[in-house]
């Protein structure tokens, strides 16, 4: 990276408000179904990265082994996630998503996308179309950055 100085803290601040409010504004588009965002996010994991073991699961959710098994559970009584023995740790499970999991996540995400595509159609010029395109790639690149602490800087 060129050696800049860092972004002025109030506009980093509004950058973060700006999206917190575009994703909240996503999120209340839910579908119909009583799926808490973490479970969502939780089935997407589990999608893009295949079956798991709960602690690897807790592990992308950057939440506790307990918070991850009381999700687990709720997931698996709703038939969204399955739990089998793992056949390499005799202790651990393996969390799948389920076909039905597949379904409410491709749901959920058409609904969303329908009303993204509606907002950037309605709301957005040409230019401002890219300019988001080219913001969310770099958002996107943003989230998979390895994280640094003060003494790595």
């Amino acid at each position: 990276m060129p050696d800049t100085p860092p972004p002025d803290l109030e506009r980093v601040i509004e950058l973060r408000d700006n999206v917190t409010a575009f994703w909240r504004r996503l999120r209340s588009e839910r579908a119909d179904h009583l799926i808490t965002p973490s479970q969502l996010q939780a089935l997407g994991h589990l999608r893009r990265h295949g079956a798991m073991s709960a602690t690897r699961l807790a592990h992308h959710e950057q939440v506790t082994p307990q918070s991850i098994a009381r999700t687990i559970a709720i997931l698996q009584d709703a038939g969204l996630v399955t739990r089998t023995p793992d056949p390499h740790d005799a202790r651990a499970y393996l969390i799948e998503i389920t076909d039905a999991g597949q379904r409410l996540l491709a749901d959920d995400r058409e609904r969303r996308a329908g009303l993204l595509t509606e907002l950037i159609h309605t709301e957005c010029t040409a230019h401002e179309r890219d300019i988001l395109f080219v913001a969310g790639r770099i958002m996107g690149e943003l989230a998979d950055a390895p994280r640094q602490t003060p003494g790595d800087r």
